[in-house]
Protein backbone atom coordinates (compact mmCIF):
# COMPACT_ATOMS: atom_id res chain seq x y z
CA UNK A 1 0.00 0.00 0.00
CA UNK A 2 2.90 2.54 0.68
CA UNK A 3 4.68 1.71 -2.50
CA UNK A 4 0.93 2.28 -4.25
CA UNK A 5 0.80 5.29 -2.82
CA UNK A 6 4.18 6.74 -3.40
CA UNK A 7 3.48 5.92 -7.29
CA UNK A 8 -0.29 7.58 -7.26
CA UNK A 9 1.93 11.07 -5.41
CA UNK A 10 3.56 11.61 -8.96
CA UNK A 11 1.02 13.87 -10.90
CA UNK A 12 2.04 11.61 -14.46
CA UNK A 13 -0.25 13.06 -17.13
CA UNK A 14 -0.29 15.56 -19.70
CA UNK A 15 -3.21 17.80 -21.66
CA UNK A 16 -3.90 17.70 -25.22
CA UNK A 17 -0.47 16.10 -26.27
CA UNK A 18 0.73 16.16 -29.38
CA UNK A 19 2.74 13.46 -31.13
CA UNK A 20 6.55 13.83 -30.85
CA UNK A 21 6.57 15.69 -27.51
CA UNK A 22 9.12 14.96 -25.15
CA UNK A 23 8.14 12.73 -22.14
CA UNK A 24 6.80 15.00 -19.39
CA UNK A 25 9.60 14.94 -15.96
CA UNK A 26 6.73 13.35 -13.81
CA UNK A 27 5.80 10.40 -16.32
CA UNK A 28 9.43 9.90 -16.68
CA UNK A 29 9.60 9.77 -12.70
CA UNK A 30 6.83 7.21 -12.68
CA UNK A 31 8.63 4.98 -15.27
CA UNK A 32 11.89 5.53 -13.20
CA UNK A 33 9.95 4.42 -10.22
CA UNK A 34 8.54 0.73 -11.03
CA UNK A 35 11.83 0.13 -12.48
CA UNK A 36 13.71 0.74 -9.96
CA UNK A 37 10.89 -1.30 -7.60
CA UNK A 38 11.50 -4.22 -10.12
CA UNK A 39 15.67 -3.77 -10.19
CA UNK A 40 14.92 -4.73 -5.98
CA UNK A 41 12.86 -7.29 -6.90
CA UNK A 42 15.89 -9.15 -8.66
CA UNK A 43 14.50 -8.43 -12.27
CA UNK A 44 16.64 -7.08 -14.95
CA UNK A 45 15.58 -3.55 -16.25
CA UNK A 46 15.89 -1.25 -19.23
CA UNK A 47 14.63 2.15 -19.70
CA UNK A 48 14.32 4.16 -23.31
CA UNK A 49 17.06 6.69 -23.66
CA UNK A 50 13.76 9.07 -24.00
CA UNK A 51 11.65 7.70 -21.25
CA UNK A 52 9.09 6.35 -23.92
CA UNK A 53 8.72 3.04 -22.60
CA UNK A 54 10.85 0.70 -19.70
CA UNK A 55 10.29 -2.73 -19.06
CA UNK A 56 11.74 -5.40 -16.16
CA UNK A 57 12.17 -9.20 -17.28
CA UNK A 58 12.63 -12.39 -15.18
CA UNK A 59 12.95 -15.78 -16.22
CA UNK A 60 15.02 -17.48 -18.66
CA UNK A 61 12.05 -19.29 -20.88
CA UNK A 62 12.30 -18.82 -25.00
CA UNK A 63 9.06 -17.40 -25.45
CA UNK A 64 8.06 -13.80 -24.05
CA UNK A 65 5.05 -13.19 -21.45
CA UNK A 66 3.96 -9.83 -21.16
CA UNK A 67 2.35 -7.84 -18.44
CA UNK A 68 1.78 -4.57 -20.14
CA UNK A 69 0.65 -1.73 -18.04
CA UNK A 70 0.45 2.26 -18.25
CA UNK A 71 1.81 4.91 -15.70
CA UNK A 72 0.26 7.78 -16.85
CA UNK A 73 -3.22 8.75 -16.03
CA UNK A 74 -5.78 11.12 -17.11
CA UNK A 75 -5.76 14.96 -15.85
CA UNK A 76 -7.49 15.96 -12.96
CA UNK A 77 -9.30 17.90 -14.11
CA UNK A 78 -11.67 21.05 -12.13
CA UNK A 79 -9.95 20.43 -8.71
CA UNK A 80 -12.73 22.29 -7.06
CA UNK A 81 -14.97 18.78 -7.69
CA UNK A 82 -12.48 16.53 -5.86
CA UNK A 83 -12.90 15.87 -1.97
CA UNK A 84 -9.63 15.05 -1.41
CA UNK A 85 -6.60 16.30 -3.10
CA UNK A 86 -6.04 13.91 -6.47
CA UNK A 87 -2.23 13.17 -5.76
CA UNK A 88 -1.56 13.14 -1.97
CA UNK A 89 -3.70 9.61 -1.77
CA UNK A 90 -5.72 8.53 1.46
CA UNK A 91 -7.96 5.81 2.60
CA UNK A 92 -10.70 6.51 3.87
CA UNK A 93 -13.77 4.35 4.84
CA UNK A 94 -11.82 0.76 3.02
CA UNK A 95 -10.62 2.55 -0.17
CA UNK A 96 -7.69 4.41 -1.09
CA UNK A 97 -8.51 8.24 -3.08
CA UNK A 98 -6.06 9.23 -5.82
CA UNK A 99 -5.77 10.26 -9.51
CA UNK A 100 -4.07 6.41 -10.63
CA UNK A 101 -5.01 4.43 -7.75
CA UNK A 102 -7.78 2.49 -9.97
CA UNK A 103 -6.08 3.38 -13.22
CA UNK A 104 -3.78 2.11 -13.57
CA UNK A 105 -1.35 2.05 -10.67
CA UNK A 106 -2.96 0.32 -8.31
CA UNK A 107 -3.74 -2.73 -10.50
CA UNK A 108 0.31 -2.87 -11.21
CA UNK A 109 1.95 -2.49 -8.01
CA UNK A 110 -0.88 -5.31 -7.62
CA UNK A 111 0.55 -6.92 -10.06
CA UNK A 112 4.64 -6.30 -9.15
CA UNK A 113 3.56 -7.55 -5.32
CA UNK A 114 2.04 -10.65 -6.88
CA UNK A 115 5.10 -11.68 -8.80
CA UNK A 116 7.37 -10.93 -6.11
CA UNK A 117 5.50 -13.11 -3.53
CA UNK A 118 6.04 -16.27 -6.39
CA UNK A 119 9.66 -15.41 -6.97
CA UNK A 120 10.03 -15.14 -3.07
CA UNK A 121 8.41 -18.84 -3.24
CA UNK A 122 10.85 -20.46 -5.63
CA UNK A 123 8.93 -20.33 -8.99
CA UNK A 124 9.99 -21.04 -12.32
CA UNK A 125 8.21 -19.98 -15.43
CA UNK A 126 8.90 -21.52 -18.63
CA UNK A 127 8.48 -18.16 -20.19
CA UNK A 128 10.80 -14.89 -19.90
CA UNK A 129 8.44 -12.78 -17.82
CA UNK A 130 8.22 -8.89 -18.84
CA UNK A 131 6.95 -6.26 -17.29
CA UNK A 132 6.24 -3.91 -19.61
CA UNK A 133 5.81 0.16 -19.10
CA UNK A 134 3.52 2.31 -21.02
CA UNK A 135 4.03 6.28 -20.69
CA UNK A 136 1.49 7.55 -23.17
CA UNK A 137 -1.86 5.11 -22.97
CA UNK A 138 -4.08 7.93 -22.22
CA UNK A 139 -2.82 10.11 -25.08
CA UNK A 140 -1.08 9.47 -27.93
CA UNK A 141 0.38 5.45 -27.35
CA UNK A 142 3.45 6.45 -28.48
CA UNK A 143 5.25 4.42 -26.04
CA UNK A 144 3.94 0.95 -27.47
CA UNK A 145 4.47 2.42 -31.11
CA UNK A 146 8.78 2.80 -29.80
CA UNK A 147 8.55 -0.34 -28.14
CA UNK A 148 7.53 -2.50 -31.28
CA UNK A 149 9.88 -0.49 -33.21
CA UNK A 150 12.56 -1.32 -31.09
CA UNK A 151 11.99 -4.45 -28.46
CA UNK A 152 10.57 -8.13 -28.96
CA UNK A 153 6.48 -8.70 -29.40
CA UNK A 154 5.23 -10.50 -26.51
CA UNK A 155 3.93 -14.31 -27.21
CA UNK A 156 0.95 -14.54 -24.46
CA UNK A 157 0.25 -11.60 -21.84
CA UNK A 158 -2.55 -9.85 -20.38
CA UNK A 159 -3.46 -6.07 -19.72
CA UNK A 160 -4.61 -5.23 -15.93
CA UNK A 161 -6.84 -2.06 -17.24
CA UNK A 162 -9.79 -3.97 -18.36
CA UNK A 163 -12.60 -5.59 -16.33
CA UNK A 164 -12.82 -9.02 -14.61
CA UNK A 165 -13.44 -12.04 -15.27
CA UNK A 166 -11.67 -11.08 -18.39
CA UNK A 167 -12.14 -8.09 -21.56
CA UNK A 168 -12.63 -10.80 -24.73
CA UNK A 169 -13.53 -8.31 -27.02
CA UNK A 170 -12.64 -4.55 -27.30
CA UNK A 171 -14.46 -2.27 -29.53
CA UNK A 172 -12.52 0.48 -32.12
CA UNK A 173 -11.83 3.19 -30.96
CA UNK A 174 -11.38 6.41 -33.61
CA UNK A 175 -10.40 9.84 -32.40
CA UNK A 176 -12.08 12.43 -35.09
CA UNK A 177 -12.05 16.39 -34.90
CA UNK A 178 -14.52 18.52 -36.35
CA UNK A 179 -13.18 22.06 -37.82
CA UNK A 180 -13.55 24.98 -39.68
CA UNK A 181 -13.32 28.50 -40.19
CA UNK A 182 -16.41 30.83 -38.89
CA UNK A 183 -17.22 34.27 -37.86
CA UNK A 184 -18.16 33.76 -34.27
CA UNK A 185 -20.15 36.26 -31.60
CA UNK A 186 -18.43 34.55 -28.62
CA UNK A 187 -15.78 32.10 -27.36
CA UNK A 188 -16.12 28.64 -26.05
CA UNK A 189 -12.95 27.07 -23.78
CA UNK A 190 -12.84 23.69 -22.36
CA UNK A 191 -11.90 19.72 -22.01
CA UNK A 192 -7.97 17.99 -21.90
CA UNK A 193 -8.46 15.21 -23.80
CA UNK A 194 -10.21 12.85 -25.89
CA UNK A 195 -11.30 10.10 -23.82
CA UNK A 196 -12.71 11.82 -20.54
CA UNK A 197 -16.43 13.22 -20.49
CA UNK A 198 -15.96 17.52 -21.18
CA UNK A 199 -17.19 18.49 -17.95
CA UNK A 200 -16.49 22.21 -17.63
CA UNK A 201 -16.21 24.54 -20.39
CA UNK A 202 -15.83 28.87 -20.84
CA UNK A 203 -18.13 30.65 -22.09
CA UNK A 204 -17.52 34.48 -23.36
CA UNK A 205 -20.19 36.08 -25.44
CA UNK A 206 -24.19 37.51 -25.43
CA UNK A 207 -27.10 36.23 -24.24
CA UNK A 208 -25.34 34.89 -21.25
CA UNK A 209 -28.51 35.32 -19.30
CA UNK A 210 -30.81 33.66 -21.89
CA UNK A 211 -28.01 31.18 -21.80
CA UNK A 212 -28.38 30.66 -18.26
CA UNK A 213 -31.87 30.27 -18.38
CA UNK A 214 -32.03 27.27 -21.02
CA UNK A 215 -29.47 25.38 -19.09
CA UNK A 216 -31.23 26.11 -15.68
CA UNK A 217 -34.77 24.38 -17.58
CA UNK A 218 -32.30 21.52 -18.15
CA UNK A 219 -31.17 21.15 -14.77
CA UNK A 220 -27.66 22.30 -15.95
CA UNK A 221 -24.86 23.70 -13.36
CA UNK A 222 -23.17 26.83 -14.35
CA UNK A 223 -21.64 30.08 -12.60
CA UNK A 224 -20.04 33.07 -13.16
CA UNK A 225 -16.43 34.24 -12.73
CA UNK A 226 -14.72 37.15 -13.81
CA UNK A 227 -17.68 38.24 -16.52
CA UNK A 228 -17.66 34.71 -17.86
CA UNK A 229 -20.49 31.81 -17.95
CA UNK A 230 -18.85 28.42 -17.10
CA UNK A 231 -20.86 25.52 -17.46
CA UNK A 232 -20.58 22.26 -15.19
CA UNK A 233 -21.60 18.47 -16.16
CA UNK A 234 -20.26 15.46 -14.92
CA UNK A 235 -16.88 13.52 -15.48
CA UNK A 236 -16.82 9.97 -16.76
CA UNK A 237 -14.62 8.12 -19.02
CA UNK A 238 -15.15 8.76 -22.69
CA UNK A 239 -16.17 5.03 -23.22
CA UNK A 240 -19.15 5.54 -20.91
CA UNK A 241 -20.44 8.88 -21.87
CA UNK A 242 -23.61 8.27 -20.57
CA UNK A 243 -22.53 7.82 -17.07
CA UNK A 244 -21.34 12.05 -17.30
CA UNK A 245 -22.80 15.26 -18.21
CA UNK A 246 -21.10 17.07 -21.13
CA UNK A 247 -21.11 20.55 -20.44
CA UNK A 248 -19.54 21.82 -24.06
CA UNK A 249 -22.73 19.71 -25.60
CA UNK A 250 -25.26 21.48 -23.57
CA UNK A 251 -23.38 25.19 -23.92
CA UNK A 252 -23.89 24.48 -27.72
CA UNK A 253 -27.16 23.51 -27.29
CA UNK A 254 -28.40 26.48 -25.12
CA UNK A 255 -26.77 28.98 -27.81
CA UNK A 256 -28.28 27.05 -31.16
CA UNK A 257 -31.92 27.72 -28.68
CA UNK A 258 -31.14 31.22 -27.85
CA UNK A 259 -30.40 32.05 -31.64
CA UNK A 260 -26.77 32.65 -31.83
CA UNK A 261 -25.69 31.27 -34.70
CA UNK A 262 -22.68 28.49 -34.93
CA UNK A 263 -22.37 25.50 -37.35
CA UNK A 264 -21.16 23.81 -34.25
CA UNK A 265 -24.14 24.58 -31.98
CA UNK A 266 -26.28 23.82 -34.82
CA UNK A 267 -24.83 20.19 -35.83
CA UNK A 268 -24.27 19.09 -32.01
CA UNK A 269 -27.52 19.84 -30.64
CA UNK A 270 -30.09 18.30 -33.96
CA UNK A 271 -27.03 15.22 -33.91
CA UNK A 272 -25.10 14.67 -30.61
CA UNK A 273 -26.46 16.12 -27.42
CA UNK A 274 -28.21 13.35 -25.16
CA UNK A 275 -28.00 10.74 -28.09
CA UNK A 276 -24.49 8.84 -27.22
CA UNK A 277 -24.74 6.40 -29.99
CA UNK A 278 -25.48 9.13 -32.50
CA UNK A 279 -28.32 6.88 -34.63
CA UNK A 280 -29.73 10.22 -36.22
CA UNK A 281 -26.39 10.21 -38.08
CA UNK A 282 -25.26 6.51 -37.85
CA UNK A 283 -28.42 4.52 -37.07
CA UNK A 284 -28.15 1.25 -35.20
CA UNK A 285 -24.35 0.25 -35.38
CA UNK A 286 -25.08 -2.26 -32.50
CA UNK A 287 -23.54 -6.03 -32.35
CA UNK A 288 -22.15 -9.00 -29.78
CA UNK A 289 -19.78 -6.57 -28.79
CA UNK A 290 -22.17 -3.36 -27.89
CA UNK A 291 -23.36 -0.15 -29.34
CA UNK A 292 -21.59 2.54 -30.91
CA UNK A 293 -20.74 5.87 -28.13
CA UNK A 294 -19.54 9.10 -29.25
CA UNK A 295 -17.54 11.14 -27.07
CA UNK A 296 -16.98 14.85 -26.44
CA UNK A 297 -13.77 15.80 -24.60
CA UNK A 298 -11.97 19.17 -25.70
CA UNK A 299 -13.52 21.96 -27.32
CA UNK A 300 -12.18 25.27 -28.57
CA UNK A 301 -14.44 28.05 -30.55
CA UNK A 302 -12.80 31.25 -31.01
CA UNK A 303 -13.94 34.02 -33.60
CA UNK A 304 -12.46 32.71 -36.37
CA UNK A 305 -12.55 28.96 -35.94
CA UNK A 306 -13.64 26.09 -33.92
CA UNK A 307 -12.21 22.72 -33.18
CA UNK A 308 -14.96 19.94 -31.94
CA UNK A 309 -13.44 16.48 -30.48
CA UNK A 310 -15.02 13.07 -31.03
CA UNK A 311 -13.98 9.31 -29.24
CA UNK A 312 -16.31 7.17 -31.05
CA UNK A 313 -15.51 3.56 -29.55
CA UNK A 314 -17.46 1.25 -32.35
CA UNK A 315 -18.66 -2.18 -32.19
CA UNK A 316 -15.67 -4.61 -33.25
CA UNK A 317 -17.65 -6.31 -36.58
CA UNK A 318 -17.91 -2.30 -37.99
CA UNK A 319 -15.26 -0.57 -39.97
CA UNK A 320 -14.74 2.25 -38.37
CA UNK A 321 -13.21 4.24 -41.58
CA UNK A 322 -16.75 3.14 -43.77
CA UNK A 323 -19.53 2.89 -40.86
CA UNK A 324 -18.58 5.91 -38.65
CA UNK A 325 -15.83 8.09 -40.50
CA UNK A 326 -17.45 8.51 -44.18
CA UNK A 327 -20.90 8.39 -42.84
CA UNK A 328 -19.60 11.46 -40.46
CA UNK A 329 -18.33 13.58 -43.32
CA UNK A 330 -20.64 13.57 -45.13
CA UNK A 331 -23.16 14.58 -42.39
CA UNK A 332 -21.16 17.24 -41.25
CA UNK A 333 -20.80 18.99 -45.35
CA UNK A 334 -24.28 20.53 -45.27
CA UNK A 335 -23.19 22.54 -42.13
CA UNK A 336 -19.98 23.47 -43.58
CA UNK A 337 -17.55 21.16 -40.91
CA UNK A 338 -14.55 19.39 -41.63
CA UNK A 339 -13.63 16.17 -40.35
CA UNK A 340 -9.91 15.56 -39.67
CA UNK A 341 -9.34 11.70 -38.42
CA UNK A 342 -6.42 12.29 -36.19
CA UNK A 343 -6.34 8.33 -35.00
CA UNK A 344 -7.66 4.50 -35.09
CA UNK A 345 -7.06 1.99 -32.53
CA UNK A 346 -7.68 -2.01 -33.71
CA UNK A 347 -10.46 -3.88 -32.09
CA UNK A 348 -9.31 -7.25 -29.83
CA UNK A 349 -11.66 -10.41 -30.55
CA UNK A 350 -10.71 -13.83 -28.67
CA UNK A 351 -12.28 -17.00 -28.95
CA UNK A 352 -14.71 -16.61 -25.55
CA UNK A 353 -14.01 -21.15 -25.57
CA UNK A 354 -9.76 -21.02 -26.63
CA UNK A 355 -7.47 -21.92 -23.89
CA UNK A 356 -6.42 -18.11 -23.00
CA UNK A 357 -10.09 -16.73 -21.74
CA UNK A 358 -10.34 -20.13 -20.52
CA UNK A 359 -7.86 -20.44 -18.14
CA UNK A 360 -8.27 -17.23 -16.81
CA UNK A 361 -12.25 -18.09 -16.33
CA UNK A 362 -11.27 -20.96 -14.21
CA UNK A 363 -9.06 -18.71 -11.40
CA UNK A 364 -11.08 -16.17 -11.51
CA UNK A 365 -13.62 -18.23 -10.54
CA UNK A 366 -11.42 -19.74 -7.75
CA UNK A 367 -10.31 -16.84 -5.77
CA UNK A 368 -13.73 -15.42 -6.57
CA UNK A 369 -16.33 -18.04 -6.48
CA UNK A 370 -18.11 -16.05 -9.07
CA UNK A 371 -19.54 -18.81 -11.36
CA UNK A 372 -22.32 -16.38 -12.91
CA UNK A 373 -19.94 -14.07 -14.57
CA UNK A 374 -19.26 -14.53 -18.23
CA UNK A 375 -16.04 -13.10 -20.88
CA UNK A 376 -17.13 -9.29 -21.73
CA UNK A 377 -17.07 -6.79 -24.69
CA UNK A 378 -16.07 -3.29 -24.05
CA UNK A 379 -15.78 0.19 -25.10
CA UNK A 380 -12.94 1.12 -23.39
CA UNK A 381 -9.69 0.44 -25.18
CA UNK A 382 -6.56 -1.08 -23.88
CA UNK A 383 -2.74 -1.88 -24.46
CA UNK A 384 -4.42 -4.78 -25.25
CA UNK A 385 -4.58 -3.52 -28.92
CA UNK A 386 -0.79 -2.84 -28.83
CA UNK A 387 0.44 -5.86 -30.13
CA UNK A 388 -1.37 -9.61 -30.90
CA UNK A 389 -1.80 -12.13 -27.96
CA UNK A 390 -2.46 -9.56 -25.66
CA UNK A 391 -5.95 -9.77 -23.35
CA UNK A 392 -7.35 -7.61 -21.12
CA UNK A 393 -7.69 -9.23 -17.90
CA UNK A 394 -9.10 -7.12 -14.71
CA UNK A 395 -8.53 -4.87 -12.90
CA UNK A 396 -12.26 -3.94 -12.74
CA UNK A 397 -14.93 -5.90 -10.38
CA UNK A 398 -17.67 -3.78 -11.38
CA UNK A 399 -18.47 -1.89 -14.18
CA UNK A 400 -20.95 -0.09 -12.86
CA UNK A 401 -19.75 1.41 -10.10
CA UNK A 402 -16.50 2.47 -12.03
CA UNK A 403 -14.01 5.48 -10.58
CA UNK A 404 -11.54 5.50 -13.61
CA UNK A 405 -11.06 8.65 -15.27
CA UNK A 406 -13.73 10.57 -12.73
CA UNK A 407 -13.49 12.99 -10.23
CA UNK A 408 -12.52 11.60 -7.00
CA UNK A 409 -11.10 8.39 -7.83
CA UNK A 410 -10.60 5.24 -5.85
CA UNK A 411 -10.44 2.07 -5.65
CA UNK A 412 -11.37 -0.58 -2.64
CA UNK A 413 -8.35 -2.11 -0.79
CA UNK A 414 -10.42 -5.45 -0.50
CA UNK A 415 -10.37 -5.21 -4.71
CA UNK A 416 -6.63 -4.77 -4.84
CA UNK A 417 -6.09 -7.78 -2.49
CA UNK A 418 -8.63 -9.90 -4.15
CA UNK A 419 -6.86 -9.02 -7.45
CA UNK A 420 -3.12 -9.44 -6.44
CA UNK A 421 -4.33 -13.17 -5.36
CA UNK A 422 -5.84 -13.58 -8.96
CA UNK A 423 -2.57 -12.54 -10.71
CA UNK A 424 -0.43 -14.37 -8.91
CA UNK A 425 -2.67 -17.80 -9.45
CA UNK A 426 -3.10 -17.03 -13.01
CA UNK A 427 0.59 -15.74 -14.22
CA UNK A 428 1.38 -19.45 -12.74
CA UNK A 429 -1.56 -20.79 -14.64
CA UNK A 430 -0.47 -18.98 -17.76
CA UNK A 431 2.81 -19.43 -17.73
CA UNK A 432 3.37 -22.92 -16.86
CA UNK A 433 3.31 -24.92 -20.51
CA UNK A 434 1.86 -27.76 -20.90
CA UNK A 435 4.23 -30.63 -21.71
Amino acid sequence: MEKTKELVKIPSFRKDPKKGEAVPQAIQAALTYCVNLCQEFGMKTFIAPDFMYGYADYGTGDKLFGIICHLDVVPPGNLDEWKTKPFEPVEIDGKLYGRGSFDDKGPTLMNLYAFKYLIDNGFKPDYTIRFIFGTSEETTWECMEAYKKHEKLCDLGYVPDGHFPVVYAEKWISDVDLVGKFTSEFEITGGEVYNAVNDLVKYKGPKVEEIKKFLDQNKIEQYMKDNDLYVKGVSAHGSLPFKGVNAANWLLTAINSVGLKHPLAEFVSKHVNADFEMKSVFGDLKDETGNLTANNGIIKITPTDFRYTFNFRVPCTRDPKVDVNAVLTKACQPFGINVEVQDIEDSVYFDKNGDVVKNIMLVYQEVTGDLTSEPIAIGGGTFAKSMPNMIAFGAEFDLNDSTMHAYNEYVKIEDLKKMMEIYAKSIVKLTTIKK
